[in-house]
């Protein structure tokens, strides 16, 4: 699991390191994963978040822009359902 993480820690570690919002880590979703019952869940502790994908065959990147909204992203090109995961901020939380 080259590119994945193994716990929250290691996804704060990560965002700390990426605090603009970019994450070139990449993602590898769950295999049966990417359908309206079972969306590609992105994790999030922000209100929208840029999503990238690499066309296989050209190579070109595409973007698109998910929402912590409740709602499930149909993605035509890619034949793939999306939703935001959110983070809790345990910062914010512990100032309130």
């Amino acid at each position: 699991d080259e590119l994945g993480i193994d716990g929250i820690e290691e996804l704060d570690e990560l965002e700390e390191k990426n605090m603009e919002g970019y994450n070139d880590l990449g993602l590898v979703p769950p295999e049966g994963s990417g359908t309206f019952a079972s969306p590609i869940l992105i994790p999030s502790r922000m209100a929208s978040r840029q999503v990238g994908y690499c066309d296989p065959e050209t190579h070109a990147m595409y973007w698109f822009t998910i929402h912590h909204d409740s709602n499930t992203y149909y993605i035509k090109d890619l034949g793939l359902f999306f939703k935001m995961l959110p983070i809790p901020d345990d910062e914010a939380s512990a100032h309130h």
